[in-house]
C-alpha cells in the first residue's frame, strides 16, 4: 500500500485537480506524502528498535489507513495535500519496519530470498499503480483510489496483530529530533520557494528570499547537528568514499527527473491529448516496465562490468529518453 501509493495518485491527478481546482498545488499532493514519508522513516525505525516493531506498525497502518479515509473525503487541493502527509507519517512507519521485520522473523540464509520478494512488491507496486489509479479513476471515481487502502490494510492489521510474535529484546537510541526537524524545514521551506516564486510571488521578493534564506540556514543547521549527533539521520562518514557520494549525487538527479516525468506525463496526456486516465496509465507503464527490468538487469551487471561503466550506459540511456520526451 505505502509503496504504490504515489503510483496510484499520478495518474488520477488530471482528474483530481480538473474536480478541486488547484493547478498550481497539485505538486504538494505529492510532496506532503513524500516529505511526511522521509521525516517519518528513521524515527519510527528507531522507535521500533527502542520499544518494539509490533506496536508501531500497527500504529503506522493506523495512521495510513486513517490518512487514505481523510484523501477521500477532501474537498479541495489543500485539503487533499495535508491529508497525504499524513498518509505519508504512517508510510514513514509502514516501510522500514516491514524490512527490519525480515531480519527478526527470518534467520540469515533466508533474508535474501524474503528481501528479494520484498523489493518485488515495490517493483509490481510501480507497474500496477498507474494502471489501477487509471482504472478506478475513469470507471469509479477518484476517491476511491484513496478508499481500497481500507480493506487491504484492515487484513494487513489484524495478520499483523494476531500472528507476528517479536523478541522481547530491544536496543537504546538516541533520536535525532533536531536533525529531524532541520532536515524537514529545510525542505519545506525550499520546496514552498520553487514553488511559489515566479507565481504568487517575485524571486526578487521578500517572501520567496526569505524562504530561500531560511533553507539555506537550516541546512546549515542541519550539517552542523549531524556532525556533532551520537546517532545522526546521516552518518556522513559515508561520503568519505568517493563511490558512495558519486553514486548518491547521482541517484538524487535520477530519482528527481524519474518522479518529475512520472507525475507531468499523465497530466501532459489528460490536459493536452485529452485522453483518459486509463491512458495515461498505460503511457507510463513502459517506463515502469523498463525500471523494473533494468533494475534486475543492473544488479546482474555489477558481477560482469565496472560500477562506472554501467553509470555511463545508463546516463546515456536516461538522456537520450528525456531529449525524446522533450519533442512531444
Amino acid at each position: 500500500m505505502a509503496s504504490m501509493d504515489n503510483t496510484i495518485v499520478v495518474t488520477a491527478m488530471g482528474t483530481i485537480v480538473g474536480d478541486l481546482g488547484g493547478l498550481d498545488s497539485f505538486v504538494w499532493v505529492v510532496s506532503a506524502f513524500m516529505v511526511a514519508e522521509m521525516a517519518g522513516m528513521p524515527i519510527f525505525g528507531k522507535l521500533s528498535d527502542m520499544y518494539g516493531r509490533k506496536r508501531f506498525f500497527l500504529f503506522g497502518s493506523i495512521v495510513f489507513m486513517a490518512g487514505s479515509a481523510l484523501c477521500g473525503t477532501a474537498t479541495t487541493i489543500e485539503q487533499l495535500s495535508i491529508y497525504r502527509a499524513v498518509q505519508g507519517i504512517g508510510g514513514g512507519a509502514l516501510i522500514p519496519i516491514a524490512f527490519t521485520i525480515i531480519f527478526d522473523i527470518f534467520p540469515l540464509e533466508k533474508r535474501g530470498k524474503i528481501t528479494g520478494l520484498f523489493g518485488a512488491v515495490f517493483g509490481l507496486s510501480s507497474i500496477f499503480g498507474p494502471l489501477i489509479g487509471a482504472y478506478v479513476t475513469d470507471y469509479i471515481s477518484w476517491h476511491w483510489i484513496f478508499y481500497m487502502n481500507l480493506p487491504l490494510g484492515m487484513v494487513s492489521f489484524v495478520f499483523i496483530l494476531l500472528f507476528y510474535k517479536e523478541t522481547k529484546q530491544h536496543e537504546k537510541h538516541r533520536i535525532d529530533w533536531l536533525g529531524a526537524i532541520t532536515l524537514v524545514g529545510a525542505v519545506v521551506c525550499l520546496m514552498f520557494a520553487l514553488e511559489l516564486g515566479g507565481e504568487k510571488y517575485a524571486w526578487d521578493s521578500n517572501v520567496i528570499l526569505t524562504l530561500f534564506g531560511s533553507a539555506a540556514v537550516l541546512l546549515v543547521c542541519f550539517l552542523m547537528i549531524e556532525r556533532k549527533a551520537s546517532e545522526p539521520i546521516i552518518s556522513f562518514h559515508m561520503f568519505k568514499n568517493r563511490l558512495f557520494a558519486g553514486s548518491t549525487l547521482v541517484a538524487l538527479f535520477y530519482g528527481g527527473t524519474f518522479i518529475s516525468a512520472t507525475i507531468q506525463i499523465p497530466i501532459f496526456v489528460q490536459g493536452v491529448y485529452g485522453d483518459s486516465a486509463t491512458n495515461s496509465g498505460l503511457v507510463l507503464l513502459p517506463m515502469m516496465l523498463g525500471s523494473v527490468v533494468s533494475a534486475q538487469l543492473g544488479g546482474f551487471l555489477t558481477t560482469k562490468m565496472s560500477y562506472r561503466n554501467i553509470m555511463l550506459i545508463s546516463g546515456l540511456v536516461l538522456v537520450s529518453g528525456f531529449s525524446l520526451l522533450s519533442t512531444l
